[in-house]
């Protein structure tokens, strides 16, 4: 992997599925441990696609290896990870604020059928440029949730909260007439 000195800047270009990609030296990610399957693969970087949903985790080391991935918030509101003391330490992590969490989805040819996991978030520090696929052990996630249905789920819940707060709130205002 050689980097071209541009504008003071350090270039490299990937050739990749999504196309060929410049990337900054700087834009790279470490996995320190890299990503369950892929262990020997350090070097990532997050390729965002303007009006998606989706953004995908592109192999630097495997120019032909890239996961589609979703913020897991936009499946689950209430989605959180709970990092324990060696996993901060891992991603040498100061302040939640410089982390961001990513959930990888499996895009079969019936696309009703993507699935995503929760189970094994990808969690990134861009402060430090620092990456980690942590997996979630007390059973409130599983590795396969239906992306669909799970958004669909997710957006009734909020319209189901949404409405009885409106009713709590005209309640309130009837009371106090």
């Amino acid at each position: 992997m050689t980097f071209e000195h541009e504008n003071g800047v350090d270039i490299m270009e990937l050739q990749t599925k999504l196309g060929t990609l410049e990337i900054k030296e700087e834009e790279i990610i470490q996995f320190p441990v890299g990503i369950l399957g892929f262990g020997d693969l350090k070097q990532y970087v997050v390729v965002r696609k303007e009006d998606s949903m989706f953004s995908f985790l592109q192999s630097v080391d495997e120019p032909d290896l890239a996961f589609v991935m979703i913020m897991p918030e936009l499946v689950v509101d209430d989605y959180f990870v709970k990092l324990n003391p060696d996993e901060i330490d891992l991603l040498q992590i100061e302040s939640p604020v410089d982390c961001c969490v990513f959930a990888i989805v499996t895009v079969p040819e019936d696309v009703a059928a993507m699935t995503v996991n929760l189970q094994a978030p990808i969690v990134i520090n861009l402060k430090e440029r620092l990456g980690a696929q942590i997996v979630i052990t007390d059973g409130r996630y599983n590795t396969r949730h239906n992306l669909l249905a799970e958004m669909q789920k997710n957006e009734f819940l909020r319209r189901k909260q949404q409405l009885a707060q409106t009713e709590e709130e005209g309640a309130e205002v009837q009371e106090s007439v």
